[in-house]
């Protein structure tokens, strides 16, 4: 995976670009703080479709918005690992 920017990094918004230019993992990553109460905004840009490098940002109410990115990321790395197991379990 291609590297990440951090482009804004307060306690209550936080910005991160990516550099490969797909929105497939920001995508994911904003579905997922979707369902977080503290999470006011969460959404990915995209300056242009084709050239663009799409950017997560995140805004939360009080909790910091790295921690609750931190969340999101470890329940994802949970669904990911229960998707491996249960196509493991049918081998």
């Amino acid at each position: 995976m291609d590297g990440i920017n951090v482009i804004k990094n307060e306690s209550k918004e936080l910005i991160l670009e990516f550099e490969n230019g797909d929105t497939t993992i920001p995508d994911l990553i904003a579905a997922e703080l979707a369902d977080e109460s503290d999470v006011i905004f969460t959404g990915v840009t995209k300056d242009h479709p084709e050239t663009g490098k799409p950017r997560l940002v995140i805004k939360t109410n009080k909790k910091k918005a790295s921690d609750v990115l931190e969340k999101a990321l470890e329940s994802i790395d949970e669904q990911i690992s229960e998707i491996k197991k249960g196509i493991n379990a049918k081998q």
